[in-house]
């Protein structure tokens, strides 16, 4: 299932553990690309444990595209990039739609379009980022 926000579409996850898949496919919806969840479920090799970022690395490039992990501060965060947070014993991957400097909007595969402050997304912020881009032409 995905909702759309304008030109902006949010997938949202259909399992309790697929939320890998489901941000990756509203990156790659929102650059164009066709693509499921289950299909990149698939291809990242996702199981009821989750999804490896390395495991939606061969996903986003599987369907001709750029992607790479890399750590990152706060600051340095982009629309589309796909974010690992960590709250409690919870993992979750979410995607960045933008961020000023007392918001952060996330395209949550869980709970759609969310608005969280600054300071609190802070805390839950691993650092991982999985950055996805077109190849160079």
């Amino acid at each position: 299932m995905s909702t759309s926000l304008g030109d902006e579409v949010i997938v949202m996850q259909s399992r309790s553990y697929s939320c890998g898949p489901a941000a990756l496919a509203t990156v790659l919806r929102n650059l164009g690309v066709n693509c499921t969840e289950a299909e990149l479920a698939e291809l990242a090799g996702t199981d009821e444990s989750g999804t490896t970022m390395y495991g939606l690395i061969v996903a986003a490039t599987s369907k001709g595209l750029r992607a790479r992990g890399v750590k990152m501060e706060l600051n340095d965060l982009r629309k589309n990039h796909i974010v690992f947070v960590k709250y409690g014993d919870t993992c979750h991957y979410t995607v960045i739609m933008s961020m000023d400097e007392r918001n952060v909007t996330l395209a949550d595969p869980a709970l759609g379009r969310i608005t969280v402050k600054r300071e609190i997304f802070s805390r839950i912020f691993t650092g991982n980022v999985l950055v996805v881009e077109r190849p160079c032409d």
